[in-house]
């Protein structure tokens, strides 16, 4: 028995069963729906009913905010707490999800739903907007200001800050270590082992460089990492805000290319699309429902509205106005699975990649859709994904950093601890096939949307009143038009 079988075999009873619980379900017309994707779903459309359908009335005050086509008093203030621009924390918030899970979780939605999980994962990807909103806000509005001027937020800081009720005051310091500890090994499991061993068995597959010693690449990965990832925020931040944009353009004008070589098959693949979308043809339990919960699963899990993580990207922006740094943090789902996703999954219908798909699946139905083309364009794939992935973990490290210092202290000491820590895996994860470690991750990455939505939801009221309050004051919005009729 190798190593990893070894450690797989230690850890897969304890793996199965924390799994197991986090993962527990119910069976609705023959289709499982998980708990957490249940109250995930349930927390969209909330916040989606309750903002008045923000992702649509809010979407183009955001462009302008993004463009600074729209200046209000923030940007005099000269006195603002934060680190990063807006525009930084929206790029490292969206290489965080717009890796593997777009490029991967896509393709793996539409092998299993059929065409018609598109049109609902578009669906999803507009009603998460709202919910990307309000957990941006709160992180914001109940960051720490660190002694040496930066900012640490997120979901552990505003259940703290917060939740301040004396019916629960006494447990929130509990729920916040809980998030925390999860969250590191979310990001460390997850993140970090998933995310290498995916793109190095890729680029092993298309050029066949790191067959045989996959763990080199690896290292280079965890160095270029590491060397970013000391410089924390403001590091990152320049390199997503510079690759990211430049990835995401690539990747949709690569999909443009390959819709426009099919062109003859795009409006027959728009009509099945929808269509399927409810009257699905797929071998799927549950017909519309199955399809549905396709849709709606691949997306919670891909732009993590909910999960409490882009709060702790957001905290760091130089602000002095959460609400405008919210409508923002809106375009990352947005862009993360209307354009990315939707991209990836359009793709793989438009080339028939998806009708025979025995033995293929994720990032290898994508190379197949991609391989339509010419045989360069798996290649461009793979640079594009290793990309993605390089950006996901750099977020993903400052992620664990933050969840990690809220639990041992804010030091350069514990902060170097993690990183290191961090790295390693990087470099374990390119030459191990850990299932339990990941399948473990995986859980408890869903779990931060227990403690996360538990504070979203019971500082709702403070989520509305701030919105009001600013659409009121800067003339914006569905808001803007209530008061004026009160």
């Amino acid at each position: 028995m190798n190593l990893d079988s070894r450690i797989d075999s230690i850890l897969s009873p304890v793996a199965n069963k924390i799994s197991g619980l986090i993962f527990s379900h119910v069976t609705i017309h023959g289709v499982r729906v998980e708990f957490l994707i249940l109250l995930l779903m349930i927390a969209a459309l909330y916040f989606t009913i309750r903002t008045r359908f923000i992702g649509f009335w809010g979407f183009k005050h955001a462009i302008d905010l993004i463009t600074k086509k729209y200046k209000h008093d923030d940007i005099l203030k000269k006195k603002k707490h934060g680190e990063v621009s807006s525009f930084q924390a929206l790029t490292a918030t969206i290489s965080a999800s717009a890796g593997m899970g777009n490029v991967v979780g896509s393709a793996l939605a539409v092998s299993v739903g059929g065409p018609g999980v598109i049109f609902w994962m578009m669906i999803a990807g507009v009603f998460s907007m709202a919910l990307k909103f309000a957990e941006v806000l709160l992180g914001i509005k109940f960051r720490q200001i660190n002694k040496d001027g930066s900012s640490s937020g997120g979901p552990m800081y505003y259940i703290i800050n917060g939740l301040r009720a004396e019916w629960i005051k006494p447990y929130t310091p509990y729920l916040a270590k809980i998030y925390a500890v999860c969250c590191v090994f979310a990001m460390i499991g997850g993140w970090n082992l998933f995310q290498i061993n995916a793109i190095t068995t890729q680029i092993s597959n298309v050029t066949g460089l790191f067959s045989n010693e996959r763990w080199i690449f690896g290292l280079i990965v965890a160095v270029i990492t590491y060397v970013t990832v000391i410089g924390g925020i403001k590091a990152i931040g320049k390199f997503t805000s510079k690759v990211t944009p430049v990835m995401c353009t690539l990747y949709v004008f690569s999909a443009f290319i390959i819709c426009l070589l099919n062109i003859h098959h795009v409006p027959h693949t728009i009509c099945l699309i929808l269509k399927e979308a409810f009257k699905p043809q797929a071998m799927i339990s549950g017909g519309i429902w199955g399809c549905m919960l396709w849709g709606f699963r691949r997306v919670m899990f891909a732009n993590e509205a909910g999960l409490g993580t882009a709060p702790i990207a957001f905290s760091a922006v130089r602000t002095s106005k959460p609400v405008a740094q919210a409508f923002i943090a809106m375009l990352q789902p947005f862009v993360d699975t209307v354009i990315v996703g939707a991209a990836t999954a359009f793709i793989i219908v438009v080339t028939g990649a998806y009708l025979n798909t025995t033995g293929i699946e994720g990032i290898e139905l994508t190379s197949k859709a991609f391989a339509t083309v010419c045989p360069f364009f798996p290649v461009l794939l793979t640079f594009m994904a290793a990309c993605f992935v390089l950006s996901t973990m750099l977020c993903g490290s400052y992620y664990g950093t933050k969840s990690w210092t809220f639990l041992f202290g804010e030091s350069k000491f514990t902060t170097r601890t993690f990183q290191i820590i961090y790295c390693l895996f990087i470099v374990i994860g390119s030459a191990m096939n850990l299932k339990s470690v990941v399948n473990l991750s995986d859980a408890f990455t869903l779990f931060l949307a227990v403690p996360n939505l538990i504070a979203v939801f019971l500082l709702s009221d403070i989520i509305m009143k701030e919105l009001k309050r600013y659409c009121k004051k800067y003339n914006i919005g569905y808001f803007k038009k209530l008061n004026e009729t009160k």
